[in-house]
């Protein structure tokens, strides 16, 4: 598959802008994701990571009453 692309790529004139436009798009996607993570409220985050702790002591719960 790489050997394809290697191939293709040697022969095409403008490789240089492929290329700047795929590194782009990469740093758009990480700079939007950076930007949904840190606008989110801290409690969001808060309450998410509070989420496992909670399951776990269900299931010692139940365990109990059996």
């Amino acid at each position: 598959m790489i050997s394809f692309f290697k191939q293709y790529f040697t022969k095409e004139i403008n490789v240089g802008i492929f290329q700047s436009i795929m590194l782009i798009l990469f740093l758009l996607v990480f700079f939007l994701i950076l930007f949904f993570v840190f606008s989110k409220p801290k409690k969001y985050y808060e309450k998410i990571s509070s989420i496992p702790l909670e399951l776990e002591e269900e299931k010692k719960r139940k365990n109990y009453e059996i």
